[in-house]
């Protein structure tokens, strides 16, 4: 159940994972966790491992009643003493956040069991306190560009050129593509934001996203300098977007 990858498997996941909320809240905490030596496990690794817990819960006939042995199961593969609490933390943040989409099963009471056995763990509320507060804080700019950001000065350092930059944004922008309205619109506010950063050369990239919600972009340069894409995460159209 727990994920372990190679270097080059890790870089593929992460990017794929640059979409995900959920991952984007965790990142920076468990990175940290790692580096503190409180796991050898990496972001990448700890979410994907959580997600196979959170699918094989699912697929269980009865999850209410199996959802105990699904835990002793990944506390005995767990080869860290604190990798159970982190996988587990995770899955709760994953079902609550397809919650909506999952009918006939107690995810809340699934979540309060899980709580129940880890919230007595010595780094439970210090990683869960990191958590809600990337989640007040994803919004502001700088905080929910960085993990993109990263992965392009990565293609930077490893000597990639533009077309390369580009080549990736397409694959964010086509994971993107495949959520849900609301998720678009957080996507595309992260992308403006990063567009401007390198000289607006993810345009045609950017307008996919707006193709997607039935807008037509006539100054995308100026909506996100004056700070107005901040308004695509509230719904609002304005300024320089019009309805098609």
């Amino acid at each position: 159940m727990i994920v372990r990858l190679d270097r080059e498997q890790q870089k593929n996941a992460r990017r794929q994972l640059l979409t995900d909320v959920v991952y984007i809240i965790s990142h920076d905490a468990l990175k940290q966790c790692k580096s503190d030596g409180h796991t050898e496990l990496t972001p990448v690794e700890i979410f994907l491992s959580a997600q196979k817990f959170c699918d094989a819960v699912f697929d269980l006939p009865d999850a209410i009643e199996g959802i105990g042995d699904e835990i002793d199961d990944l506390e005995d593969e767990a080869s860290g003493a604190n990798d159970t609490m982190f996988i587990l933390l995770l899955a709760t943040m994953q079902m609550q956040a397809i919650s909506g989409k999952r009918v006939g099963i107690d995810i809340k009471f699934i979540i309060q069991h899980i709580f129940e056995r880890i919230s007595d763990h010595e780094l439970f509320f210090n990683l869960f306190s990191q958590f809600a507060n990337k989640e007040e804080t994803r919004w502001m700019e700088g905080k929910k560009t960085n993990l993109l950001d990263y992965e392009l000065q990565e293609i930077k350092f490893d000597g990639g050129d533009v077309a390369e930059m580009k080549g990736f944004v397409d694959e964010y922008v086509r994971a993107t593509l495949k959520l849900t309205e609301a998720e678009i619109r957080s996507n595309l506010l992260t992308l403006g934001f990063i567009n401007m950063e390198y000289g607006h050369v993810f345009d045609e990239q950017l307008k996919k996203l707006f193709d997607k919600l039935g807008m037509r972009i006539t100054e995308i340069h100026n909506h996100f300098a004056t700070g107005s894409g901040c308004q695509v995460f509230n719904g609002e159209v304005n300024g320089n977007f019009e309805k098609k």
